[in-house]
This record gives structure tokens, C-alpha cells and sequence, in this order.
């Protein structure tokens, strides 16, 4: 919506001006500021921007005092000399003054503004400032649309640490990814286009936290929601997992569900033993991103992919497969290396498939913002005392490469 100042003294044109603004133009009177002199709208020019400045040409200097036919012509001039006056995207002159008119034309027309003769009976005037307003309204709308467009995302991919998101690239790489620049925040952020089996092109915003924990995903996820209007948003990486007969290393592992373990009262017995009375919130995944993975898991072919691009850059031995399942995860604040912890976690929800340090912020922000995401991670360890990092590009890239295709075949 575009705002209008009006800078006339004239009470019955005000009202006149005013009802072609509102009535013919749908412009709301909360748009529409008004100064009755030359004084009150240097003031009202000088704190606001505005797009259209409706000015009479004969005003007072200041409130309450006469017109003076010479401080009209001077404040045209002073709009573009004085630096501290917001000069207006358009201004027309409303004159009702015959001897002044064919003065004052050459001189808006000169600085490609628009002069219009007012006339309190006829209707000329209004036709002609109802098409300017109707045009400039338009016109902004357009631009308006142009940038938010510019800065509209699909899709978004977040990893808590740099050698996550190295991998995300490697699994992007029939793309071609953009830097993406804005002072608005402190992210390193790129883009890429994906065209989908459907010939749809997918806009990509991706980045890295670059430290793990909760809060840290949590801003990120907000920038991107907010910032880059992303429709859905995914988390791709690394992950311990629950030592199972049916999990192996590399594994996919789809939160359907994430809850925080630290949540709770800590509480010490007469003996000085501390424990955690834990609180279990779990917060689920998006029903309709949830509902398009399992129907894209449920295809046997989409995991082969996947197999057979880990094979081919030899992150997977040929005899060896990895599967991906949907299931429920739990998050907290720490790096875990303790069985004992592991089977206290599994005791409050015995089909917990994986642990990680973000999740719970990634699916607790969406959920706030009532906004779309998942969480897709790969099995790297089992949080126990031979936890390390020789699983980390494997996990990396095979969470990458399953987003990839899932993207490519399901939007």
C-alpha cells in the first residue's frame, strides 16, 4: 500500500482530495498523513518516506496563518535542496489559482513532476488524480512483488558443522550454487535451483550453523522461515544411533518425532546422588512432508540410488547397503560417549532410533512459527566409548544425496 501526504490549507479541498483518495482508490485514511503549511510538512517530509506528495502551491508558512503566494515556489525548490527532506516517489501540484498555473507548470514539469489545476465544481482533477494514484499504486505493488520473489525460497537446508554442509554440496553437485548475499544477518548462505522428475524448478536455500546445539539451529531456521519465506525446511548430517540388530552405520534414520532429554528438575537424595526427573515433550514431524517421505521410502528404488551414489564415490563398499526408516529421536545439550546414559534414554521411549544435539530446536522453531521441516540425519556412531568420527562423510553425504532425490521425485 502506498502512503500519501497531503500538504494543503484548505479545509473543503482536503475533503474533496481525501474522498477521491479513499473512495475511488481504495487507499486506507491510515496511509494518508495531513499538513496544513509549508513548516508542518518539511516536518512530516523530513521523518517520513513517502510515495506521493499532494501539495498546494499557494500555503501558509506556518499552522493558523495566511496564505502566501511567494512560500509555495520556494518549497518546491527546498524539496530538492534541503538533504534532510525524504523527496517523495511522485508529486503532483494541486493548484486552484488561474494566474499561477501556467507559471508553476514549467517548473514541476521541469523536475518531471505533475501540475494539476483543481476545480471545485468540475471533475477533471479527480480523474486525473485518481489514474496517477491508481498507476503509482500499481507500479510499487510490482516492485514490491519483484523483490519479495528475489528473496522467496522453496525449500531450505541447514547442517550444525561445516564438514556436514561440505557434503551437502558434493550431493548437490548436478547443481550450481550461488552465493547468497545479505547484511541482515551473520549466515553464509548459498542458493541453487533444482528442477524435479515433475519439471517443477525448486529454489534452494542452504546453509551452515557452524556449531552444534539447539539455539544456534534454532536462528538459523528462524533467518531462513522469516528472511527467505521457505516453504519447507531440512536438516541433513551425522547422528548417533541406538544400538539395534536393525541398524547399521549409515543408516537414514527420518524423525518422526523429536523430544529433549534435557528438560526436567535435577534433584539430590540424602546421599548427595544427583538425578534428572525428566519432563518428555515430543514435538512431530510436518503430517505432509512425513506422509511424501514414507511414500518416497516405500519405492525401493530411491534407496538404490542412493546406494549406488555412495558406492560410486566409494563411501560404501559394493557388498554393503544402507536403508533409511522413519522413527523418533531425542535430543539434548551434550556430546554423549556413555552406554549407560544411551539405555536410561531408551527406557522412556523404547523405539528411539537416534540422538543428536539440534533437533529439538529445528522441530520446536517450526512448530512455534506453524511452519514445515524434518529432520534427516545418518547413524555415525552409538554414543558409546568407541564413538568417533570415520563414519562422519559417509553419514554426511548419504543424508545429502537421500534429500537430493527426495526432492528431485517428490516436489
Amino acid at each position: 500500500m502506498i502512503k500519501i501526504l497531503i500538504v494543503d490549507d484548505s479545509e473543503k479541498k482536503i475533503t474533496s482530495i481525501l474522498s477521491v483518495i479513499v473512495e475511488n482508490c481504495s487507499i486506507s485514511v491510515e496511509n494518508i498523513d495531513v499538513a496544513r503549511s509549508i513548516n508542518s510538512g518539511r516536518k512530516l517530509l523530513c521523518n517520513n518516506d513517502y510515495d506521493l506528495l499532494l501539495l498546494d502551491l499557494v500555503l501558509p508558512l506556518n499552522d493558523d496563518e495566511d496564505p502566501d503566494i511567494e512560500e509555495g515556489p520556494k518549497f518546491i525548490d527546498e524539496i530538492y535542496i534541503n538533504e534532510q527532506i525524504n523527496i517523495p516517489n511522485q508529486i503532483i501540484g494541486l493548484t486552484q489559482y488561474e494566474e499561477k498555473y501556467s507559471e508553476l507548470k514549467k517548473r514541476f514539469e521541469d523536475k518531471v513532476w505533475y501540475l494539476v489545476k483543481y476545480e471545485q465544481s468540475k471533475n477533471d482533477w479527480k480523474t486525473k488524480l485518481q489514474n496517477k494514484i491508481l498507476h503509482l499504486r500499481k507500479n510499487k505493488e510490482s516492485i514490491l512483488k519483484s523483490v519479495l520473489e528475489k528473496n522467496k525460497f522453496d525449500i531450505g537446508i541447514i547442517c550444525a558443522l561445516p564438514e556436514e554442509f561440505s557434503q551437502v554440496k558434493e550431493a548437490f553437485n548436478k547443481v550450481e550454487w550461488k552465493k547468497v548475499t545479505n547484511n541482515d544477518h551473520p549466515f553464509d548462505l548459498f542458493s541453487c535451483t533444482v528442477i524435479t522428475v515433475f519439471g517443477n524448478s525448486i529454489r534452494v536455500i542452504a546453509g551452515c550453523v557452524g556449531k552444534p546445539g539447539m539455539s544456534a539451529t534454532s536462528i538459523l531456521s528462524t533467518t531462513l522461515y522469516n528472511l527467505y519465506k521457505i516453504d519447507n525446511l531440512f536438516m541433513t548430517g551425522f547422528c548417533a544411533g541406538f544400538e539395534s540388530d536393525d541398524l547399521v552405520f549409515g543408516d537414514i534414520v527420518i524423525a518422526e518425532s523429536i523430544q529433549d532429554y534435557g528438560v526436567g528438575k535435577i534433584k539430590e537424595d540424602k546421599t548427595g546422588s544427583i538425578s534428572l526427573l525428566k519432563e518428555i515433550h515430543q514435538i512431530p514431524a510436518n503430517y505432509e512432508l512425513i506422509s511424501k517421505l514414507n511414500t518416497f521410502i516405500s519405492d525401493g528404488e530411491n534407496i538404490d540410488k542412493v546406494n549406488r551414489a555412495l558406492k560410486k564415490i566409494n563411501l560404501l563398499e559394493p557388498r554393503d547397503n544402507i536403508k533409511a526408516i522413519a522413527g523418533p529421536t531425542v535430543c539434548g545439550p551434550f556430546v554423549v560417549t556413555s552406554e549407560t546414559l544411551m539405555s536410561e534414554l531408551k527406557k522412556d521411549s523404547r523405539k528411539l532410533k537416534s540422538l543428536d544435539m539440534e533437533g529439538f530446536g529445528l522441530y520446536l522453531t517450526s512448530h512455534i512459527l506453524n511452519k514445515k521441516c524434518l529432520w534427516i540425519k545418518s547413524i555415525a556412531d552409538l554414543a558409546n566409548s568407541g564413538k568417533g568420527d570415520e563414519f562422519h562423510v559417509r553419514c554426511s553425504y548419504a543424508s545429502a544425496i537421500f534429500l537430493y532425490f527426495f526432492i528431485k521425485e517428490s516436489f
